[in-house]
């Protein structure tokens, strides 16, 4: 607990900087720590990493707002609840006062996050003689470059157009931050700020390359550079293959799905060969003797997850909430006709199903993913899903079905499929794209993935039914503090 609330302060400290021309507040209490003795140390530069994991698990970033709570919300056919705040993301009103109030936090937590990683850029070029060794100064330069990069093309995402081509070049779009500084960041092109991004990945890619989670490491890696396990549990860490992973999250934005397939192929290699993943164990998760005992997030499967330590107090009275007026539910037409149209739910085998959607009451199902107690097991407890390996395969099927492969689409959802207990194959005249869209509601509930996938499809093909979803609900407009400043969306 004392090393979690280290973490929280010390991002608390950082984040203050961006508001206070590269002056630090004067501590309010002893585990405060200016910058000068925060980076004396390499502990202090591990304390200060770990407080941007924490900090991308709030609420108003992954803990929340751009996972189950909005981006969920935006994009999936719920049944509307009382609450008003949801409401608003599910009628998709960006310009009435709860979401004015909404997204100007998540822009700030976003790029709180953003200058925190430049602040430790700089220290670390600053600082070498605290951090000699050039292995672990590559560990921690790719992974801050890393997650830059993860932020940034997430605010890409949700606050720009769908698509990066010849038309959208030229187009302004999101600030891309690559240095702390009192002044404020200029807007670039798309053009150039893909190019910035792409710097990042493929530098991070490169810092990366003698990550533990690859076996391609010193001899005395164990012993002297990661002697107090600081560098162990590298799926909690945007590690070597996650990056991996997010630069095919770009190439299949880019719509340059045989890159973003090459990719895909190269990280799912990798992990298995190196016996970093593994499919969820299906019999320990269908014959566990409570729910306390299953891996809901099929937490084997991560290539990169946070620990967000007030998850279930985030989605408490939600996502598992017995109070039908304020309960996230799916409609039982999504449920029955959409995700599981050719059985009854209750006898479906695949587990992302029958345990893992639960009726509430009687308006809908909730889906029981985030679901954590005090008897859950630790490796399992607070788990959010950043990347997972599914979603590798679910890129390569596309770039199958781009190529006109019908079956060798349909043969990888098969794949994933037989690891979440269905036992039949997919017929061989169906619809790949279809199916495809079916994968990605079934295994990324809760998750935020479906917002981005949906736009990135541009809504094709549609598949549900009475849910009112255009290409323009997929944006959110800028803060008015940032139109006010003299920002431009353009779109």
């Amino acid at each position: 607990m004392k090393r979690f609330i280290k973490y929280i302060t010390i991002f608390i400290v950082l984040s203050s900087v961006f508001s206070a021309c590269d002056e630090w507040l004067e501590a309010t209490s002893n585990t405060q720590l200016p910058a000068e003795k925060l980076f004396e140390t390499k502990s202090g530069f591990y304390d200060a990493l770990t407080g941007v994991y924490i900090a991308m698990g709030d609420e108003n970033a992954y803990g929340a707002a751009y996972t189950w709570k909005v981006n969920d919300m935006v994009a999936l056919p719920y049944v509307l609840t009382t609450d008003n705040e949801f409401v608003t993301w599910q009628t998709h009103l960006y310009h009435n006062i709860i979401a004015q109030e909404d997204i100007p936090l998540f822009w700030q937590q976003s790029y709180n996050i953003i200058a925190n990683i430049n602040i430790i850029l700089r220290e670390l070029d600053s600082h070498r003689d605290v951090v000699p060794d050039d292995v672990e100064y590559n560990l921690i330069k790719g992974e801050l470059l890393a997650l830059r990069a993860y932020v940034h093309f997430d605010l890409l995402r949700m606050f720009g157009v769908s698509e990066w081509n010849e038309t959208n070049a030229s187009k302004l779009t999101v600030p891309y931050m690559t240095k702390y500084s009192k002044d404020e960041e200029i807007q670039r092109s798309y053009a150039e700020t893909e190019a910035l991004l792409m710097n990042d990945i493929t530098t991070a890619i490169q810092c990366l390359s003698a990550d533990p989670i690859t076996g391609n490491i010193p001899d005395n890696f164990n012993s002297v550079i990661n002697a107090d396990g600081y560098w162990n549990n590298r799926t909690k860490h945007m590690n070597y293959y996650a990056t991996r992973a997010l630069l095919a999250r770009v190439y299949q934005w880019k719509n340059d799905l045989e890159s973003a397939a090459e990719e895909a192929q190269a990280v799912l290699t990798g992990l298995f060969d190196n016996k970093v993943v593994e499919w969820v164990d299906y019999a320990a998760f269908v014959t566990a003797e409570s729910d306390d005992r299953r891996d809901w997030t099929f937490s084997t499967e991560h290539i990169f997850s946070l620990e967000v330590t007030q998850l279930q107090d985030y989605i408490s009275g939600y996502l598992l909430s017995i109070t039908d007026n304020i309960a996230i539910r799916l409609t039982s037409d999504v449920v029955n006709e959409l995700l599981y149209p050719s059985a009854d739910l209750a006898s479906s085998t695949d587990i992302r199903g029958p345990r893992m959607l639960l009726k509430f009451g009687t308006l809908g199902y909730s889906c029981f993913k985030l679901y954590g107690s005090t008897s859950y097991p630790q490796e399992y407890r607070n788990r959010m899903p950043m990347i997972k390996i599914s979603e590798m395969y679910y890129i390569i099927a596309e770039n199958h079905i781009k190529q006109n492969q019908n079956a060798e689409a349909l043969a990888v959802l098969d794949e994933v499929r037989s690891k979440r207990g269905v036992s039949t194959t997919l017929a061989d005249d169906a619809n790949a794209e279809e199916e495809l869209m079916k994968e990605y509601y079934r295994e990324f509930l809760s998750e935020g993935q479906m917002f981005y996938y949906l736009k990135h499809k541009n809504l094709t093909p549609k598949i549900w039914t009475d849910f009112s979803l255009t290409t323009d609900d997929l944006i959110y407009p800028y803060p008015q503090s940032e139109i006010d400043y003299g920002r431009v969306q353009e779109l």
